[in-house]
């Protein structure tokens, strides 16, 4: 190869691999990036209301079990509703197929495969999120009845 060659061949190297690094960057921070919105929203809502009202942390506590009180209620209500919600989902699938060739359709179910096991991850975090709230609240109210009662 002849000089200008090799140094062509060298920079369409580099530009290939710093394509390639920042691909894996960009894949990296987007799933570092998938957090759980829920929690994300509560947690600015409570520093926000925390910084704006001046809570103390007996209050924050109590913020916190309005706002796990609130969760549960909200739950309630959509549960009571699920059934509907999942014909109606049902039917959009089911719409959807109608649509598609065989292959878009594996394409489809695949696409749908990722979106329930994505679903089932945020349900089971927000579980364990729930739990640990929980138990902090029982160990709370526990250490509240033991001051109280001294």
């Amino acid at each position: 190869m002849k000089r200008p060659q090799q140094l062509a061949f060298l920079f369409g190297l580099l530009i290939f691999a710093l394509g390639f690094a920042s691909g894996i960057l960009g894949h990296r921070l987007y799933q570092t990036a998938e957090v759980n919105a829920a929690d994300d929203w509560r947690t600015r809502y409570v520093n926000e209301m925390q910084r704006r009202l001046d809570l103390t942390p007996l209050q924050v506590d109590k913020l916190n079990d309005v706002l796990d009180d609130t969760r549960a209620k909200v739950r309630a209500v959509k549960d009571k509703y699920r059934p509907q919600m999942l014909d109606i989902k049902h039917q959009q699938i089911a719409e959807m197929k109608a649509l598609l060739n065989p292959k878009q359709e594996a394409e489809y179910d695949k696409f749908l495969d990722e979106k329930e096991e994505k679903a089932k991850r945020q349900d089971a975090r927000e579980h364990q999120l729930e739990q640990e709230r929980v138990a902090e609240r029982h160990l709370r109210e526990k250490h509240e009845q033991e001051s109280g009662a001294k």
